[in-house]
């Protein structure tokens, strides 16, 4: 995972990049979850763009940002889903999307 680049783009999509104790977990019925020390939400962790469920608030983030239609253009939705060839297309997007702002 590449923390830093996910980092930027969380907190450009104007999300919180969650500052919370990994030693400390609340366990509730089937998880592990945290309490975020600076936004006090109930979090499961951070995004993680190579992963199609965080990633896809990246994609549709960027599909509403004007500036960022060239690079969605080059993509089809389908392409981001499945376990290897998704997680290479959605590290493709997300490197994309950072060394655009970067």
């Amino acid at each position: 995972m590449d923390d830093e680049r996910n980092r930027f783009l969380t907190e450009l999509m104007g999300q919180c990049w969650h500052d919370y104790d990994i030693d400390k977990p609340i366990n509730t019925y089937s998880l592990e979850a945290f309490i975020c020390k600076k936004c006090k939400g109930f979090i499961l962790g951070n995004n993680d763009f190579s992963q199609e469920e965080d990633f896809m608030r990246l994609y549709n983030w960027a599909k509403d940002q004007e500036k960022l239609k060239k690079i969605t253009e080059e993509y089809n939705e389908g392409d981001f889903h499945g376990p290897e060839r998704g997680r290479l297309y959605r590290e493709r997007f997300a490197n994309s999307i950072y060394d655009f702002f970067k």
